[in-house]
C-alpha cells in the first residue's frame, strides 16, 4: 500500500511541476508575441531566435530554469517577463517547503483510505 501511495504522490508532483512549467512558458510566449516581454538567449543569433519552435523551447527551458532555481544566466527577460520570472521564482521557492508540510508534517490518509476500499472491494468481487 505505502508503495502505491508513494507513486501516485511522485506522480503527482510531476504533473504539478510540469503544469506550471507549462503554463508559465506559454505566459512568456504571450508576451514575446505581443512584445511586451521577450526571453533572450544571448548565445543565440538574431534569425535563430525568432524561428517559432526556438521561442517555444526557449520559453519552456526559461520556465523550468526558473520554477526551479537555477538561472544559468544565459536566457534574460526583458519587459513584462520580468515580473512573470519573479512570480515563477517565488513560487518556485515557496512550493518545496509547502509540500514537506503537506506530505511529511501533516499526511493525509484519505488516499490510503480510498485505496484500501477499492481494494476490498476488489477482494469481496472475486
Amino acid at each position: 500500500m505505502d508503495k502505491k501511495v508513494f507513486i501516485y504522490n511522485l506522480a503527482s508532483l510531476f504533473i504539478l511541476y510540469l503544469n506550471i512549467v507549462l503554463s508559465f512558458s506559454l505566459l512568456y510566449l504571450f508576451l514575446d508575441y505581443f512584445q511586451l516581454g521577450p526571453i533572450v538567449d544571448h548565445y543565440a543569433s538574431e534569425t535563430h531566435q525568432n524561428q517559432g519552435f526556438d521561442r517555444l523551447s526557449r520559453s519552456i527551458y526559461f520556465s523550468a530554469i526558473t520554477l526551479m532555481s537555477v538561472g544559468y544566466g544565459d536566457v534574460t527577460p526583458l519587459g513584462w517577463s520580468k515580473g512573470v520570472a519573479i512570480i515563477e521564482a517565488l513560487l518556485g521557492f515557496i512550493l518545496p517547503p509547502a509540500l514537506v508540510v503537506k506530505y511529511i508534517l501533516f499526511p493525509s490518509n484519505s488516499l490510503e483510505k480510498l485505496m484500501l476500499k477499492s481494494s476490498t472491494k476488489e477482494n469481496d468481487g472475486s
